[in-house]
């Protein structure tokens, strides 16, 4: 997009000037900044918006913690519009409907006009997550990156890099934005008055590290923990990569193995307050080398019967055992975390999904949000960005197709293109989403922590990171191949069902047939390391993700299948009619790339060789399992040194995930009973630790149906 252009469609979203001054009484700051620059291009205009919100948005209190600031987003203001990491959203039409009602006239003259020009505003969908170049910030400090603007400013050309121009000025915005901040955060630990001992240490200590840090590079630990957490902060909050590796350097200045520990506690504390995500740890450095350190340890320590972060640890052949002992530790505790990473198989996909990562490059993969694949400090992954429900296309393909098909290989020869239709529509869709946020919501903040936006003077949204892909989440494998397994058992090999019958059984939901559907679900089973399910669960996964082979998303790279159903296969599920595995309509879906939840019977060793079975190199977005285990396995070194076999016989077949639940039968069952007295039990869903109180009852149920091992 050219300077021109830009502009033009910047004027086409304008107030009166009048109205701003009433916008900022309203605390609608986001919008003031925004419209008080109608003639600056996009990106532009977003700044301003977010420097608006620096200055004025209100900041959580200073106690006299280790790290500051604290708490939840300070980027999360109660507006009509507001800002994130994905996209401008909103107008928010209750927040709209509420501020009218005690507003003065200029005042909602105001809001009239912001919301008359917001509902106008194109929207896109998508998700995305992303990691910040931390340790180029830890190494250069802000005012390295200042540096780097003016010296690629002072290139470029009037008229051909005149879109450069402006992410230059957003840019600077940012930086100004981050300046304010410190400042506001310094005044606010500054007002702060001692209780203790402890936290006159802290807040001297901040202060110290503020003078210093995000600007210039940080040179102790602590420095480095007070900038990680500001970045943090600033970007959104979102993930924080391969933290153990970018910290590690600082660690070996020289500080006590308790206070690094402190520090890190308190990290982990805001990343779950803040709804932050994902932190890699473990695997590989530059140079292929295994890169398990003393940080990698205080990491898994300090997660201990936490919600968040979501830890991602990888592992390798040559992972040291205290590693393994320390990652058990901490999933005995219940907290499912952290989930474990195959660093052969991963990187082994990464090169056959040709990202075209250098060497250099491909060992900072890492994760964000749940676990969607990403290249720490230098990309922009759109993370689920669509969605692909196997099991209602496979309904839609039995109501219009199945009386037809004289056999079972015609139903999958009719299954398939019904598949690939949709992948080519979705992924057409995902390009155009993809230019839309980049015309209508550039990122300037991740367009200054992420490579190589500066150098190349090219916004984030629109390409300017150095690899671009897109993760695309594929739902409900387990549902579609067992009601494929029914179906071929059913009507095809033992003709105990006729076509017909079998769709008015689902088109009526199953009413009155209860024993016929009971007989379904004894059909083979995936999950259970039958041959002839694993067989079709492979033929099927792999049609799938070899079809997003096909294309490329708008901004570049490729399309990753992933299985990352956190909490959302209730929702999806809803909207999915029944199904020939005896599935009632509007019941949940599988909650990942593992069995549908309770019908893997035969033991973890026949669940993992099923799983393993499917095409998972071609999905290195990631296929999320979900194993159960009794708390008794973890009682003694024997149980527990057979889990830690599981998991590496699961690896070697080529698995690539594994998280783990550590929680008992009779635990879950109280707490479906009495969930009021378990609301901080911590349990692993589909793809992160949530808390029991914070999942539907129909969710729980789900939970209380996974086999336990």
């Amino acid at each position: 997009m050219n300077a021109t252009s830009s502009k033009s469609i910047a004027s086409e979203f304008c107030i009166q000037q009048q109205h701003i001054q009433p916008l900022l009484e309203l605390g609608e700051f986001f919008s003031a900044g925004f419209f008080s620059r109608f003639s600056d291009p996009i990106v532009v205009r977003i700044a301003e918006g977010l420097r608006c919100i620096a200055g004025r948005c209100t900041l959580p209190a200073y106690r006299g913690e280790c790290l500051y600031p604290t708490g939840p987003s300070f980027w999360n203001t109660d507006e009509v519009m507001t800002w994130h990491y994905v996209c401008i959203g909103g107008p928010h039409e209750a927040v709209l409907e509420r501020k009218l009602k005690s507003a003065s006239p200029a005042q909602a003259a105001a809001l009239d006009a912001i919301a008359r020009v917001w509902r106008e505003y194109p929207k896109a969908g998508g998700y995305t997550h992303s990691i910040p170049n931390y340790d180029r910030v830890l190494a250069e400090g802000l005012d390295g990156f200042a540096e780097r603007i003016s010296r690629r400013r002072a290139g470029i050309g009037a008229l051909t890099d005149a879109g450069a121009a402006a992410l230059y000025d957003a840019l600077d915005i940012i930086l100004d934005s981050a300046a304010i901040l410190r400042r506001r955060f310094t005044e606010n630990i500054n007002a702060f008055e001692p209780q203790d001992a402890q936290t006159d240490r802290n807040r001297t200590a901040l202060l110290e590290a503020y003078r210093r840090v995000p600007f210039e590079p940080a040179r102790t630990f602590h420095e480095a923990m007070v900038c990680t957490n500001f970045i943090m902060y600033l970007d959104g909050p979102d993930d924080l990569g391969r933290f153990d590796q970018f910290m590690q350097p600082f660690h070996e200045t020289g500080i006590a193995r308790d206070d690094a520990l402190r520090l890190v506690r308190q990290l982990w504390k805001n990343i779950d307050d803040a709804w932050a995500w994902n932190v890699a740890i473990g695997g590989s450095d530059p140079s292929g080398a295994e890169a398990s350190n003393d940080m990698t340890l205080i990491c898994l320590e300090a997660a201990r019967g936490r919600r968040r972060p979501n830890l991602a640890l990888r592992l390798r052949a040559d992972t040291p055992e205290e590693v393994w002992r320390a990652a058990f530790d901490t999933i005995e505790t219940g907290c499912g975390l952290p989930a474990l990473y195959c660093e052969e198989n991963y990187i082994r996909a990464i090169r056959e999904a040709h990202l075209n990562l250098p060497e250099h490059d491909l060992y900072r993969y890492a994760f964000g949000g749940c676990t969607e694949l990403m290249v720490h400090g230098c990309s922009n992954v759109g993370s689920l960005d669509h969605d692909l429900n196997l099991p209602h296309i496979l309904v839609e393909t039995l109501h219009a197709r199945l009386a037809e098909c004289g056999s079972f290989d015609q139903l999958l020869a009719a299954y398939r293109p019904a598949l690939a239709e949709f992948i080519r529509d979705q992924t057409a869709q995902i390009s155009s989403w993809q230019q839309c946020k980049a015309l209508f919501h550039p990122q300037p903040v991740r367009s200054l922590l992420i490579d190589d936006c500066i150098d190349s003077g090219r916004e984030y949204a629109a390409g300017g990171a150095r690899y671009n892909w897109s993760v695309i989440n594929v739902m409900g494998l387990g549902n579609a191949v067992d009601s494929l397994c029914a179906v071929r058992e059913m009507v095809y090999e033992k003709r105990e069902l006729s076509a017909g019958r079998l769709l008015d059984l689902l088109k009526n939901d199953f009413a009155d047939a209860e024993a016929i559907r009971l007989r379904l679900a004894r059909c083979q089973r995936y999950g259970n390391g039958d041959q002839r399910a694993d067989s079709l669960a492979r033929e099927v996964s792999a049609f799938v993700f070899q079809e997003y082979q096909r294309y490329a998303p708008w901004r570049g790279g490729r399309f990753l299948p992933a299985c990352l159903m956190f909490t959302t296969y209730a929702h999806f599920g809803s909207n999915v009619g029944a199904t020939p595995d005896g599935r009632r309509a509007g019941e949940p879906i599988a909650d990942s790339a593992g069995p549908v939840q309770g019908r893997d019977v035969c033991g973890p060793t026949a669940m993992l060789q099923s799983v393993a079975g499917i095409d998972q190199l071609h999905a290195p977005g990631t296929l999320v399992v979900n194993a159960r285990f009794a708390r008794n396995h973890f009682q003694n070194s024997r149980s527990r040194a057979k889990i830690i076999d599981l998991v590496r016989s699961y690896f070697r077949m080529g698995g690539m995930q594994l998280q783990i639940n550590v929680v008992d039968q009779e635990t879950l069952r109280k707490a479906v009973e009495h969930p009021e007295d378990y609301g901080d039990l911590l349990i692993r869903v589909g793809g992160f630790t949530e808390y029991w109180r914070n999942l539907t009852p129909e969710l729980r149920n789900t939970i209380v149906e996974r086999t336990e091992h």
